[in-house]
Formats: C-alpha cells, structure tokens, sequence
C-alpha cells in the first residue's frame, strides 16, 4: 500500500483532536465551568493552529501549488479541506456555547448582552463603564483616505458603524480596540441570588453614544473582528548584529505579517466587511471567517464561577514526593535511589526546591540547565539567580526561538546574564527542546553529578495542568552523559558518543529503529514482541513506515497520542496490529513514553521529544531510560490505566480508528499518596 492511504493527513488529525476538546465542552459530566474552559482551550489551540499551521500551508501554496508533502498531500487541497472542516466546528462550537449559556442559567447564573440589561444594573453599569472601560477605549475613526490600523493577534476590535442625525445616506465607520487590560467578563451585582455577567464588548455597545460624543449620532451598531497573523519569524544573516538583536527585530516584523486569518461577526453589513477586507488588503477570500457575536473566545477559560464549587473540577492539592521530605536532603534522597515525579500529582516545588538546596549548598559546584518555556514570574529564574550571587557557576542554556515565548525569553536571558550567569542563548539552526538540570557536587575526593531529565518545561504554571514525567538520578553514567550534552553547548557544537541517553538530532530515529527492528526479529522468531509508546504527536513518515513493519511482522504495538496522529491504526496488510486511543481530559497529556518487550528485559524511555520530523532531526532532544524497576512500574501501571480506560461516547466527527478516552485524575499512585 502507498501513498496517501498509509497516511492520516496531519492538519486535518490535528482538527480532530482539536474536536475532541470541543467534545469535552459538550460532556454532561464535566462541571459546567469547566466546560466553557473547554471552549476557551479549544479556540485558543485554533488561533495557533492558523498562526502556525494554516501559515506554513500558505506559504507551500504560494512557492510550490503541485509538489505534495512527503505524504502525498498537496497545500492546496489541505487547506480546502481545513476550511469545510473549521465552518463545521464553528458551528458546533456555536451550539455548545448556546447549550452551557442555557445551562448556567439553571445554576442562577445569567449572561446577558446589551439589549437583555435590568434597570436595577443600569446605574452600576454606568459608573463602571464610565471609572473602568472608557478611559482605555480610543475610537479610531475609519476612512477611504486613511490607512486601516494595524491588528493586533491578541486585540479583540468592534467594527462600529452610524448615521450621523440629519444625513439620511451617510454612513460613518469607526475601530475600537479593547485592550487585554481589560477583564473579558463584568460581573454585575447579584439580585435575589442570581448572579449577572457580561461580555465587556457588550457594555461597550451599550455605551456607544457615549463613547463617540461630541458626534451626533442616530443609528449605531458594533460588531466584533479579529485578525491572525503569520507567526513566522524572519532572522536575518547579519553577523554584525547579536543572536539577541535578531530576535528582536523578528519579533517587531512579526506584528506586521500577513493576515491568514479574519474572524467577523456574521451579521455585519457586506459593504462594512468589504471595506474592512478591502483596507487590510486581504484577497483570499479562504482566510475569511464567519462567527458568532463573540471573538477571542480563549477568554472563555477564565470566565468567572461565582465562589460555586460544584462548577468546578475539585481542587487537587500537588504533593511533595515522599522521598524528598527526608530531613537528610534531596541529595541524599537521590543517592539512595532513583526518584520518578508525576506532574501535576507531585508539586513542582519538588523540582524548585532542588535548585534551592544547591545554591545553598557549599559543596555544590555548578549547576546546569537548559530553558525552553518558564513562567512569568519564574521561581526557576530566582533560584539559578540566587545561586549565581552565592558564587555557584550557572550555565544556563536558554532557547530565543521557543515559539510566542520568544520575547520572554530574551528577558529572561538579560536577567541571567545581569546577576552572573553564563546563558548560551539556543543554537542557530536547532532548538534546544531537552529538559535538563545538571548539579556537579563535591562529595569527598569525587564529584557526584545529580540530574534531572524531563519531559515537560520548567514551568511552575503549566506544572500544574500538564501530565508530564521527571526523573531525578544520581547515576554517574548517566551524569557524566547528561554532562556531554553541556559540553556539545558550549564547546562548539562537538558531538559526543552515548550509551544511555537517546540524543536528537544524533540518534534518536537510529536507535529507536534499532529497538523496532529488535522487536520485529523476536516476533519471526515466535517469541513475545509488543510495544507502548506515548507522545504528543506522531507525525514522522518514517517512524510510521517501522511501525507498519512491525505490525506486519507481527509486533503488537498500543499507541497513546493526544494530538496528530499520521499513522492510520487497523488496516488490513498495513496496521492490523496496532491500536491508538486519544486521552483528553482535566489535564493536557504531555509526557512522550517508550516501552520495548525487548525479549522479557524491558527498555522503558521517558523523553522531551515526539516522534516528528521536527524533533528527531531539526531540534536538541534526549529520551532517557528508566532503570529502576519500581519506577517501570509506576510508568507501566499509568499507562495500563490510560490504555484500559472505557472508550468515550464522544467519537461522532473523529478518526473512527483512533478511540478517545478520559482520563481525568489518575487512580492512587504509590508513590504519589503514601503518607507518613
């Protein structure tokens, strides 16, 4: 079998697995909060899927209409089929939203517009919106003459148009953009216990009289737009200018790339849209997208919950991994054996209380670590920042091209490199995507090495909502490993050899191969050969290709992937052997874990890296193995909970090969609820 039929197209198995989050949005079970989260989730995850994806199509369509992708699909039909698939989804999306709006109102909850306003608001309203809304509001006034301002992705505008009084045919337009600054959501006081919210575009709408005094004005009406723009960034070769003013002069340009997306209030006027159209100079008519009376729809995940539980998931309270409570300190606890954190189950503070302890630590030496993605006010920052003035030798390896954190990024940078750290910032050509803290501590006459290796970022605040796995060891063969990778940083780029850990773009399509192939020769010779693996996405055409031999060889292969899945599971004399489920739930599935038969010695991998292209042969990546058998355990017992988890009911629209499955908090893990 060739071509595309061995292959899902990705784009169109990431709007699937999109679907599924707008699915959870639908699901009775879930609280209804937590479902307008969903919706949020969902809209967000599709604005970057247009910033990104829908991007690169555009550009492949523009240089090379005919070429297919290596799968066989051409730009052009994909995103033809992206588009049918997306005005689905919109209105679904629609629908769900009428059904949990009709839902809160049960629990005495009521979102109104501007024409549903009580009298008893109306005072409120109008102090709030004069002290609160209008002093950041500035009305653009829209002409043939002048040029349409620039959008910003983040902006969310109303597009208003009037008559003014006496001039029956003369019709007057205006922008208004409502900065970030502002709460989406005006929660209006509370009458005889029901609770009142607004979107803030609606008490603008309201206000809008008001707002454009001293013009007298007859009819007005305003509707929402919004823009995405292509993400790509544009770095110059100048070797005048510094990896960090390259940036961030990319960054400026990004702000004015083309728009591949307009979103519009489908009750807008035509000749209103086509003047907008017209002025930002938008000629596809496929990057036009109809909506409802709402944009910027990611809002929707901090809509408020009144102070009502029951609207909410039920708080889970991170644990301090019991082996790290030990009053001999974390470095002991990790001498004595290998420590496996489950996020979010374990508290992050686990990773940041390391960090802590060896910039405090006199017989610490260095510590090393490499920074893809941290939060805002990182505690990680902090703590590299504290060691480096306690006279610790910091490196810190700090990824400019982490996409949408970039600016943050070169922030960061500055601030390590003002309080004395050694930052390499990321490798041109490369993305530095491995999660690793390097610690070299004097212990007598040797160096101990203590590691952490990875699979999600050092993020206290995505820590939380991300399912993902660290390794905490002290094994020096892997530390003198972890170490080589430093060196390949800082040392010009040399590569090195490793036994342990699986490194990108080096070997990691190489060995992984190796451990297929292993698995398919032991299933010609009738012995028992399987394989789980767990990622992100699975996109690679050559990976699938191995696992289409293994499963004709007869390799039983189970596939968990949350996001795009290329490879089509179930064909007769292609797949037959190989299953995939989706897991969507309360928490974003982001660990990537490989597990060989490998004859009855099972190899058990934890890694920073999907199997895409991307990741195996255009970013730094590590997989680490996982020796202790307690720890194998763990990583086997959740994945058998993920795999024999009952199939949704919620499949209408998705692959019909590939199974969604909810996995809202994992049952009792040893290690995560023993309590002293």
């Amino acid at each position: 079998m060739k071509g595309k039929a061995q292959f899902i197209n990705r784009e169109l198995s990431w709007l699937d697995f999109n679907e599924s989050i707008l699915k959870e949005a639908q699901n009775a079970e879930v609280p209804l909060v937590e479902r307008m989260r969903f919706l949020g989730i969902y809209s967000n995850n599709l604005d970057e899927f247009y910033k990104v994806r829908v991007a690169s199509l555009r550009r492949a369509a523009r240089f090379n209409k005919k070429k297919p992708d290596e799968m066989g699909f051409r730009a052009e039909e994909t995103m033809l089929a992206i588009e049918k698939k997306v005005v689905e989804l919109q209105e679904e999306f629609e629908t769900t939203f009428s059904d949990i709006r009709r839902e809160l109102s049960s629990k005495k909850i009521f979102v109104v517009n501007n024409k549903e306003i009580i009298a008893e608001h109306k005072p409120f309203l109008h102090q709030f919106f004069l002290s609160e809304i209008k002093p950041f509001l500035v009305p653009v006034i829209l002409d043939e003459r002048l040029p349409f301002p620039q959008l910003d992705d983040a902006g969310l505008y109303l597009a208003v148009q009037w008559k003014p009084v006496g001039e029956s045919k003369r019709v007057q337009f205006a922008l208004i953009e409502i900065t970030h600054r502002l709460n989406r959501f005006v929660k209006l006081p509370t009458l005889q216990g029901k609770n009142y919210v607004m979107f803030i575009e609606d008490v603008i709408r309201y206000f809008l009289k008001e707002l454009l005094v001293p013009r007298a004005i007859g009819e007005i009406k305003a509707f929402a737009i919004r823009s995405t723009r292509d993400a790509e960034l544009d770095i110059d070769d100048d070797v005048s200018q510094s990896f960090i003013e390259k940036m961030t002069k990319s960054l400026v340009q990004r702000k004015k790339g083309q728009y591949v997306r307009l979103n519009y209030d489908a009750d807008i006027p035509k000749e209103f849209l086509q003047f907008i159209v017209r002025k930002m100079n938008i000629k596809d008519e496929t990057n036009i997208t109809a909506g409802g009376r709402y944009h910027r729809r990611r809002d929707y995940m901090n809509f408020p919950d009144f102070e009502k539980k029951e609207l909410r998931y039920p708080a889970l309270q991170p644990l301090q991994h019991e082996r790290l409570r030990s009053s001999l300190g974390i470095f002991n606890s990790i001498a004595q054996k290998d420590i496996l954190l489950q996020f979010p189950y374990h508290s992050f503070h686990n990773v940041i209380d390391l960090l802590r302890e060896a910039a405090l630590d006199p017989n610490v030496r260095t510590i090393r670590i490499t920074l893809y993605r941290v939060a805002e006010y990182s505690q990680i920052i902090n703590a590299l920042i504290q060691a480096a003035q306690n006279g610790k030798r910091v490196m810190a390896v700090v990824e400019l091209q982490a996409r949408f954190d970039e600016k943050h990024n070169i922030e960061i940078t500055n601030a390590l490199v003002r309080a004395g750290v050694r930052v390499i910032p990321g490798v041109p050509s490369l993305k530095v995507h491995c999660k690793l803290i390097h610690i070299s501590r004097k212990e007598g006459n040797t160096t101990a090495r203590y590691n952490y290796i990875g699979t999600g970022n050092f993020h206290e605040q995505t820590a939380r909502i991300y399912s993902d796995f660290g390794l905490l060891t002290a094994d020096n063969e892997i530390g003198s490993e972890v170490r080589k990778v430093f060196d390949l940083f800082a040392n010009n780029f040399n590569q090195a050899t490793h036994r342990h850990l699986i490194l990108s773009p080096f070997s990691t399509r190489r060995k992984f191969a190796d451990l297929i192939q292993f698995e398919i020769e032991n299933a010609d010779k009738g012995l028992p050969a399987w394989i789980i693996l767990k990622m992100n996405n699975l996109v690679d055409a050559g990976m699938i290709r191995k696992l289409y031999d293994a499963s004709e060889a007869g390799v039983k292969i189970k596939l968990i992937i949350r996001g795009v899945c290329s490879l089509v599971p179930g064909k007769n004399g292609l797949s037959e052997n190989i299953e995939v489920v989706r897991v969507v739930g309360r928490y974003l599935e982001h660990s990537r874990v490989f597990v060989f038969a490998h004859g009855g010695e099972s190899r058990y991998y934890i890694s920073s890296a999907d199997w895409m292209t991307r990741n195996i042969e255009h970013r730094i990546e590590v997989s680490v193995p996982v020796h202790d058998a307690d720890l194998q355990r763990e990583i086997k017992r959740m994945l058998d909970i993920q795999l024999a988890s009952p199939n949704s009911a919620r499949l209408k629209g998705l692959h019909p090969q590939i199974a969604q499955r909810n996995s809202l908090v994992l049952p009792p893990l040893k290690s995560i609820t023993k309590k002293r």
